[in-house]
């Protein structure tokens, strides 16, 4: 999963470096606020952990996708069709990605 933050000045979207399961182990690292500085405009201000989200990681769709592919082209040749099963391989992946996606976002730090 891609954490992202939307400038206020210019209202582009940017990646983060961080890297977090959850929003509160994303606060143990970086804190309740941290600066940011916009790619696009140069912009400087602080933002609260609660104007982070996350998105999912296309790379990681990508691999589940090509090894579920290998997967059941590998275990056809062998086992015939009932290998055609490894094909759910990729739609784990997904599942998997939306979950720690929708706990991301769902959970919010009490702002003081």
């Amino acid at each position: 999963m891609n954490l992202y933050t939307v400038c206020r000045s210019c209202k582009e979207s940017n990646n983060l470096k961080f890297e977090a399961i959850t929003r509160p182990d994303l606060q143990m690292q970086i804190g309740s606020e941290f600066d940011f500085k916009c790619a696009k405009c140069g912009n400087s201000e602080k933002v609260h952990i609660n104007d982070v989200s996350a998105e999912p990681n296309k790379k990681i769709m990508r691999i589940g996708l090509i090894i579920g592919i290998v997967l059941a082209i590998f275990l056809f040749y062998f086992y015939g069709a009932i290998a055609m099963v490894s094909i759910i391989i990729p739609f784990l992946f997904w599942q998997v990605e939306i979950q720690s996606i929708r706990s991301f976002n769902g959970y919010m730090i009490r702002r003081k």
